[in-house]
Order: structure tokens, then sequence, then C-alpha cells
């Protein structure tokens, strides 16, 4: 469901919490805007899924029985306003659960091995776990590429920190214009709305930065396909140019 002006839905998606921890204004447009176009990284990310998505396995409530494991298994609370869809749930020790979301590439060398939406994500997925009566105190991020998993836990600095991103959120999508793009930000270039947002285009004319706009290409979407008829042509590319 996609929020009108003035009027956000009751339920906000984990994944949208997610966009938000990372890059308010691209959260604005992907949500409240519902603008979104595919790079090689959405891609990636959907054939990665492809096996999680495939809803699979029970899930009984606490007082109905054990979970063992299950897919693809939707979540909701009226509550907590929140949504998601649990890539993994897993049944632990003494009646224990813990969600485990599945991420592309490898875990980051810092100290949490993983990225704050990361952990904001899975720790939306927990919540609602708890809110459906289960015991969780932690949760897991894996990494496909090096098939690593990185635990997470539940901890009350966490808990606090993802609802008030949600009340951040929230106040941000009854606006009428999404946030500023940041500046000069390396997180632009591989982002797949690169071409929608225009983030540096959009601090130049509104004279946030004085730094020349960068040449941040959005993905081609009529891809072509380059015939080399000539044999012993070598074909490279330097500067991001074929040649």
């Amino acid at each position: 469901m996609v929020a009108e002006r003035g009027d956000v839905p009751d339920l906000v998606p984990a994944r949208m919490v997610n966009e938000f921890a990372y890059y308010p204004r691209l959260f604005f447009l992907e949500w409240v805007e519902a603008r979104f176009a595919d790079n090689d990284d959405t891609v990636e990310d959907r054939y990665r899924h492809r096996a999680v998505d495939a809803e699979r396995g029970c899930a009984p409530l606490p007082d109905e029985g054990e979970l063992r494991e299950t897919r693809s298994l939707l979540f909701s609370s009226d509550t907590l306003g929140l949504v998601a869809r649990v890539d993994i749930v897993e049944g632990g020790s003494e009646g224990a659960v813990r969600p485990i979301d599945v991420k592309r590439g490898r875990p980051p060398d810092n100290a949490e091995r993983s990225w704050e939406p990361e952990r904001v994500q899975l720790c939306v997925q927990g919540l609602l776990l708890r809110e459906a009566g289960y015991r969780c105190d932690e949760g897991y991020l894996y990494f496909a590429e090096s098939k690593e998993r990185v635990r997470v836990p539940f901890a009350d600095a966490l808990v606090a920190r993802t609802l008030e991103l949600v009340g951040e959120l929230r106040s941000v999508a009854v606006n009428d214009l999404p946030p500023p793009p940041l500046v000069a930000s390396r997180k632009c270039p591989r982002r797949s709305l690169v071409g929608i947002c225009l983030p540096d285009e959009t601090n130049a004319l509104a004279s946030r930065s004085e730094i020349p706009p960068r040449r941040l290409l959005p993905r081609d979407q009529a891809s072509r396909p380059l015939y080399v008829t000539e044999q012993g042509m070598v074909v490279g590319v330097r500067g991001g140019r074929v040649g």
C-alpha cells in the first residue's frame, strides 16, 4: 500500500525501515512516491532470495506447538504499526525462535559485522515475533556470497533505536516533499534510483553544494547486445566506455 499525502498507512514494511535508516530521501521516493528502478544489485537481490521467497514449513503459535523452521513467513502488528515477511524463522531451545534475514555479499569489516539499517530491519522482525507471542532475543543476518551468519542480539538499545526510526519515518512520510539529498555522498552512485533522485543536480540547483555534479549514470533499461564480428578483435572497457 502506498502512502498518500497526510495519510500514512497503518503498517510500515520492515524493508522501508531499513531504507529510512540508510537514506530518508530514498525511503520517501520508494514508499511515499512509489518510484522504483532496477539495477544489477536489485536484480541480484531477487535472485539470492528465490529460495527463501517460497513459503515452506509450519509456524504454530507458541501455545499450539513447536516451531522448527519456516520460510517466507508474513507477520504484522497493529500495535507496533509494522509488517514484515521474514525470510527464515528457526526454532531454538526452550521455545525461543530467531529470524534470519538473507543478504547478498559479505559482512562488513566493522565491530558489529553489519550495518545499522540491516540490524534495524532484523529487529523489526524480532519485535513482530515477540508481538505474536514467541520468545525472540536474537536474530541472524545470512550473507549469501560468503555463506556467513552474523548474530544480532535484540538489546534494549537496538529496540529503542528501531522504534525511534519508525516514529521519524512516519513524520517524514506526511511531508509534501522528500528530504534533501546528501551532499557528495558515496551512497549515491550504486543506488538504483540515482537517475530519479538526481542528488548532485538537486543540491546544485538549491545552492546546497558548490561541488560540480558527478557523472552518475542510471541503468540503461533498454539493454542491447554488442556484436563483434571481425576476427582477432579485442573488446575492453575503459572509463566506463566499451572500445
